[in-house]
């Protein structure tokens, strides 16, 4: 259903993968904006949030991969992606919740230039630059919101956890980031000292 919801959303057709006996979504876009990769079920998982994050406690994972990112089975980045989903969707899934501001550790990363960019960890947050995600889709027991993993880098991490992930989601609209991953970007957090006297 939920890959039904999504090529109507944009209407672009999704093609299933099926890794490990999970089977997610992928949806490229036109004119190089990236590889959508998501999960499929994890929204039938009611999360035990807190009361005042009760509207939120239904949520499909994804990672918006660059579009030059091989997405074939086989390839080891492609298959790190998967992995990755599957990963925290089956960890959530064992009595767990998370929210926007939320931090994973980032695991297994195959050498290369993703790794070589030392992110450290993946924040989960609002869509950013995916506009038509930010809605929740409908379902026969509430709202789905669609939430992103953000490779960030551990200064990144270190500021967020010190100041706020909304100060830090401002950092990343300031210096154009949004929430494709990008091996290239620099971090937005260039020293303690700047970063505190904002």
């Amino acid at each position: 259903m939920r890959v039904n919801q999504i090529e109507t959303l944009f209407s672009i057709k999704v093609e299933s993968v099926v890794w490990k006996a999970e089977t997610l979504g992928l949806l490229c876009f036109p004119e190089g904006k990236g590889k959508l990769l998501f999960t499929t079920d994890l929204g039938e998982y009611t999360m035990p949030v807190a009361a005042k994050y009760a509207a939120f406690a239904r949520i499909e994972l994804y990672l918006l991969l660059p579009a030059y990112w091989n997405s074939e089975l086989g390839d080891p980045l492609f298959e790190w992606a998967l992995e990755t989903l599957v990963s925290i969707k089956n960890y959530l899934k064992q009595g767990r919740w998370a929210i926007h501001g939320h931090t994973f550790s980032l695991k297994n990363v195959p050498e290369g230039r993703f790794k070589a960019a030392g992110f450290e960890a993946l924040l989960l947050t609002e869509p950013i630059s995916l506009a038509l995600l930010e809605k929740p889709l409908a379902s026969d027991h509430g709202p789905i919101y669609f939430r992103a993993l953000i490779p960030i880098v551990k200064r990144e991490k270190e500021a967020k956890e010190a100041k706020g992930v909304k100060k830090l989601m401002q950092r990343f609209a300031d210096h154009g980031v949004n929430e494709k991953l990008d091996e290239f970007r620099g971090s937005v957090v260039k020293s303690r000292l700047l970063f505190w006297r904002k």
